[in-house]
């Protein structure tokens, strides 16, 4: 009886390491293109064989991948974000669904405007959902706290 309960232990530890697994790793940057205007970029590299989602998935299909800045005091997002390259289009057989991803890397730009700059602080909210060929991780979600330089 021992040696099953030791068994169970090992594979429950075996089953919660692999969810635990990071298969996407996000880092971040901020550039001035002026006094007053800037870019936050974010870089998503994608372990092998694992995708991200396109930022617009249809209805009963996995969760987007999405940027939420509502909680940023002292900027204003200007237009949408961008990314880059162009998500691949394909038949995904675990939704039975046509649907875009990204694999390897992808890069996502937001614009933005300084409109106080003793509180500009950039504060995103990021979620996310990675599969591979056979399963999926549960949604994730990050969040980032980014201070913005001043223009020299």
């Amino acid at each position: 009886m021992k040696k099953y309960a030791v068994l169970l232990a090992m594979i429950i530890a075996v089953a919660f390491a692999a969810a635990a697994q990071d298969v996407v790793k996000w880092t971040h940057s901020v550039k001035m293109t002026s006094a007053t205007e800037g870019q936050v970029t974010f870089t998503a590299a994608i372990d092998k064989g694992w995708h991200v989602y396109g930022l617009d998935i249809p209805k009963g299909g996995p969760k987007p991948t999405s940027f939420n800045f509502d909680k940023s005091t002292g900027i204003a997002t200007v237009g949408a974000v961008t990314f880059s390259p162009k998500p691949v289009k394909v038949l995904d057989k675990a939704f039975d669904m046509e649907l875009t991803w990204w694999a390897n890397k992808a890069v996502f730009t937001q614009k933005f405007k300084v409109t106080d700059p003793k509180t500009a602080k950039i504060v995103v909210t990021l979620r996310y959902m990675a599969c591979n060929d056979t399963n999926c991780m549960p949604p994730k979600r990050e969040t980032f706290e980014i201070a913005i330089p001043k223009k020299k």
